[in-house]
This record gives structure tokens, sequence and C-alpha cells, in this order.
């Protein structure tokens, strides 16, 4: 149940985005930009980098959403739990495990990132656009997160393969 009595008993994010109608515009194109606009990551890397922040900060209902369309894409849905528990040893491309370790970093503790957390994605032969990008995923859903848990939006499981259906066919990645 929401923590906002003005909200639906079975909230949604775009629920959450009409309480304030001037920013949910500005916000979709921004999100439909970070997670399909042209890059160097490709759309089943972005979502792995959604769920996988997500998983790290335990917010079900961006992970349950975001996993189940990872899947879509042909993430296998137990590769989250193998990445939380260690990156090196989940089963992932091994040049992409540079970019997850610098969005666990980002999403734990910002604060001590360094040059030497950017050349370890560059010398796995990532360029500066695509971690840029993977910071941009990261940092939508570390604030994603904090929206849906501040606002008390709860997780329903039977809803995820619904919703990650409806985001990835309508491209509405914001309002679900």
């Amino acid at each position: 149940m929401p923590f906002f009595k003005s909200l639906p008993p079975k909230a949604t994010v775009g629920d959450v985005l009409g309480l304030n109608p001037a920013v949910k515009p500005s916000f979709m194109e921004f999100t439909k930009q970070v997670m399909r606009g042209d890059g160097p990551l490709q759309p089943a890397q972005r979502e792995m980098i959604a769920a996988f922040t997500s998983a790290l900060n335990a917010c079900d209902y961006c992970f349950g959403g975001h996993s189940a369309i990872a899947a879509q894409f042909g993430v296998d849905p137990a590769v989250f739990e193998a990445l939380v528990a260690d990156i090196d040893s989940a089963p992932v491309a091994e040049n992409f495990k540079p970019i997850l370790r610098y969005v666990r970093k980002l999403t734990e503790t910002p604060a001590r990132m360094v040059q030497a957390d950017a050349d370890a994605v560059f010398a796995a032969g990532w360029d500066e656009r695509a971690l840029h990008d993977a910071i941009l995923v990261c940092c939508r859903f570390n604030f994603m997160n904090r929206l849906t848990l501040g606002h008390g939006l709860d997780a329903d499981p039977d809803l995820f393969e619904a919703r990650a259906r409806n985001m990835e066919e309508s491209k509405n990645y914001a309002g679900r």
C-alpha cells in the first residue's frame, strides 16, 4: 500500500509521476533516451544494469519489472543473484564485468569512484560513450529505486511479466 493516500492501492510509477504532472513528459523522454536511445550498449545490457542496480538497492518493484524485460532480451533471470553475490564468477560476458563493477561501486559507494574504475572499463574495450550510458542507466535506476521505495509502491510479482511486455511494446518505460 502506497504511503500517499492520494495514490491508488496498486499504484504505479505513472501514478507517482502524476503527483507532479509537469515533470512526467520530460522524465519519460529522458527515460526513453537512456534505455533505448542510440549508443554502444544493447537493450539487454541496459536492462541488466537497471535490474542489477535495483537488486543492489533491494528495490523489488524495479528489479521485478526490469529483470523480466531483461529476460525478454535473453538474459537468464538467475544471472542477477550471481551478480549480486560475485560479479567475477557470474555468467556474464567478461568484457561487460568491468561495467557492472563500476555500476556496483557507483551505487554502493559513489564517493569512492576513482580514475582506475573508469580505466578498467576502457581497458575492457569500452569507450567513454559506453561508460557514460552505463552511468546514466545506473543513475536513473538509483533515482527510480528511491522514488518507488519512498512512495511505498508494492512489488506485485504477478504483474512483472505483464508490465514488462507493456513497457517494451509501448516504449512507456517511465509510466508503468
